[in-house]
């Protein structure tokens, strides 16, 4: 791995991954964004902590979220939540241009959270057509932060960042036009993840789930990696740990975190953590560490 990726290797799981070419980083302590073009065909599955808006320009991709297939148009939008496990695979070789930007609920003030987080919550994460809205235009006002010396960058960022949320959040009161169904799906693992979301704080094993969905296990975790990309552990075991570092963020300790995200084990909790976000359990700051593969790239 270069340099450059190395450097910008953050908030992202990788399951596979060929080639990325990475530009405009933008980065404080409670954001993280960078403009990505590629020509490459690769695929990649992710999961972290933050909220997500993911604004694609162009190319030929399908985008994935919790077990829901979208094949995005260019000039469209999505809104991820938080925690949630999803990734993108780029289909051909034509230009990939997106700007991604993550942030913690924490970026903006409780009144303006409270509502304009509630769009990360619903079942309408894709927009297919922003071209006619002011979104391209607000959100190279936020990448055009990184020029800005701090404090002022710090505050314009907030401010920027609220400025097109509450921006998306009046066309999304005005309907406007959404795909809230996926092109495709597994009702059967949709249900599984359902249930998993729901129970990360409780114990969780292949015996349970094959008892509760009859199904035998081993068919079970071939048919979640088939639609996944990762296995129900590692899912499981992701979700975790970024939901401890949620925990941290509210000021809990990391052993208080730990068992209050559904390990069982500190040890197991340190080892699971140190690997996904390359550093010892603390509450991060948006973008400041370098999420490491449970399983290297195919």
């Amino acid at each position: 791995m270069n340099e450059k990726f190395k450097s910008i290797a953050n908030i992202r799981f990788f399951s596979t991954i060929t080639a990325m070419i990475q530009d405009d980083i933008l980065k404080s302590d409670m954001f993280f964004a960078w403009h990505s073009e590629s020509d490459e065909i690769y695929k990649t599955m992710h999961c972290h902590p933050e909220y997500e808006v993911y604004y694609l320009k162009s190319g030929d991709v399908e985008y994935r979220i919790e077990g829901r297939l979208y094949t995005p148009a260019p000039e469209s939008l999505f809104l991820i939540e938080s925690n949630s496990f999803h990734g993108v695979r780029v289909n051909s070789g034509l230009l990939y241009k997106r700007v991604s930007m993550h942030f913690p609920a924490e970026l903006l003030d409780e009144p303006e959270r409270n509502m304009l987080l509630a769009m990360f919550h619903g079942a309408r994460p894709y927009y297919p057509d922003i071209s006619a809205t002011k979104i391209s235009l607000m959100v190279q006002l936020i990448m055009d932060c990184k020029n800005m010396s701090e404090p002022l960058k710090t505050i314009a960022i907030k401010h920027r960042v609220a400025a097109l949320l509450t921006h998306i959040y009046e066309l999304y009161s005005r309907n406007m036009p959404c795909s809230p169904v996926s092109t495709s799906h597994n009702e059967r693992i949709l249900t599984i993840l359902e249930y998993l979301n729901g129970n990360l704080r409780n114990h969780i094993s292949l015996d349970d789930l094959s008892s509760r969905f009859y199904i035998n296990k081993n068919y079970l975790n071939e048919l979640f990696q088939m639609e996944m990309g990762t296995t129900i552990n590692q899912y499981i075991r992701m979700k975790r740990v970024a939901l401890a570092w949620q925990e941290m963020r509210k000021g809990y300790t990391a052993e208080e975190a730990a068992y209050r995200s559904g390990f069982n084990d500190y040890s197991n909790f340190y080892r699971a953590y140190k690997t996904f976000f390359g550093s010892m359990p603390s509450a991060q700051t948006c973008g400041d560490r370098v999420y490491e593969p449970f399983s290297k790239p195919g």
